[in-house]
């Protein structure tokens, strides 16, 4: 119980979403590697420092040259390494958006760099590094964490591999070029990499995503039966891989600023039928709930893996959707056997006062830290 509450009270001091998820493009050429790195425009005002008027729009004069002055910046946080031998980089070129949305993470400014290789022809493998806004703190205790989905090829040939490259972990690629296969990493060839990779993406989306964290607690928190635990947990999965899946292979979106405070709110609201209405908390009731929530933070689960996945092939898009879903439901189980397994042996070895001790007090600190969510949410 001790471990649950921390887990509760630390999740006030941070917020929900760290994470940016952009695509980026990568050429190897015989003597050297061409990336073009598609930056939003919420990295840029983050990594320079902007401040927005007073009307929350940002002076056009200065966001033009912070994006400018933005391509050193990518350039110094994104490593390539062939055979430990960094490979020296130059932006060659910045371009705009096509068009300014209303959603910064949603803007995008591409910058291309150039990474010349050493004589004596192409190697077999570049290892490639970033550590994008990791300097700056998105709350308290915790930094931003920016993913790369990337597309790669020769310069010779059409055929385009992915992969998937995170914040502070070295990905090692394949270039293609005679003799490469042998060496290649587990982060090289198409699906090979995509199903594993985005596993992992997924598992750690949730297990930084402390709203999900909550929402699912909050859940766990009422179910006295291992089925019934089973059942409402069901309903949420089938919600949110249900317009998960929808968001990434149609594009469907709604704006940030009705996703998230509805998610935060969505975990309010689970909390106080918690403890001021407990006995709506469970059988049909709190299935509904538990889906209808679910289908919204299915579309929080999207955000950037759409558009990070939206250039992708089809057959590459459901794998890493796949992969993704399923990691996230790890994520959850993670939390939710654990949580549901010391509840039961609480309510074994204790009073049959420890569970509604628990619900009570649990969902209170869980709808706390709901509100600071939604607080915030509402303000962004």
């Amino acid at each position: 119980m001790r471990a649950l509450l921390l887990l509760l009270l630390s999740a006030v001091s941070v917020f929900a979403h760290p994470m940016l998820q952009n695509s980026m493009w990568v050429v190897f050429a015989p003597d050297r590697v061409r990336v073009a790195a598609n930056v939003s425009m919420r990295e840029i005002v983050v990594a320079q420092d902007l401040n927005p008027a007073a009307d929350g729009n940002f002076d056009d004069a200065a966001l033009e040259a912070a994006s400018e002055k933005h391509g050193d910046y990518v350039l110094h946080h994104l490593a390539l390494q062939t055979e430990g031998h960094d490979l020296i980089g130059k932006v060659t070129k910045m371009n705009p958006p096509v068009l300014f949305g209303g959603d910064p993470e949603q803007t995008f400014y591409q910058y291309e760099l150039e990474y010349a290789l050493p004589p004596g022809g192409s190697p077999k493998a570049i290892t490639f590094r970033h550590d994008m806004l990791r300097e700056w703190p998105y709350a308290p205790g915790q930094a931003w964490d920016v993913t790369y989905a990337l597309r790669l090829k020769r310069s010779d040939q059409d055929d385009v591999h992915t992969g998937l490259l995170r914040a502070g972990a070295p990905q090692e690629f394949s270039t293609g070029w005679p003799g490469a296969a042998a060496t290649a990493s587990s982060g090289t060839v198409g699906g090979q990499s995509t199903f594993p990779a985005y596993l992992e993406h997924g598992i750690m989306h949730i297990l930084t995503g402390w709203d999900h964290l909550l929402f699912v607690t909050a859940l766990v928190l009422a179910t006295v039966t291992f089925w019934e635990m089973f059942k409402v947990i069901a309903a949420f999965t089938l919600a949110h891989t249900l317009t998960l899946a929808i968001s990434v292979l149609t594009g469907f979106r709604l704006p940030d600023q009705i996703v998230e405070p509805i998610i935060a709110g969505s975990i309010v609201f689970v909390a106080v039928q918690n403890f001021i209405w407990p006995d709506r908390a469970h059988g049909w009731t709190r299935l509904a709930v538990a889906f209808g929530f679910g289908l919204v933070h299915g579309l929080g689960f999207a955000g950037g893996l759409r558009d990070a996945l939206s250039e992708l092939g089809t057959s590459t898009v459901v794998l890493a959707l796949i992969a993704f879903s399923l990691g996230v439901e790890i994520g959850h189980q993670v939390v939710v056997l654990p949580t549901f397994g010391l509840l039961k042996l609480g309510s074994s070895r204790f009073a049959e006062t420890f569970r509604p001790q628990v619900l009570r007090y649990g969902s209170v600190l869980i709808a706390l830290a709901g509100a600071y969510y939604l607080v915030h949410a509402l303000r962004a």
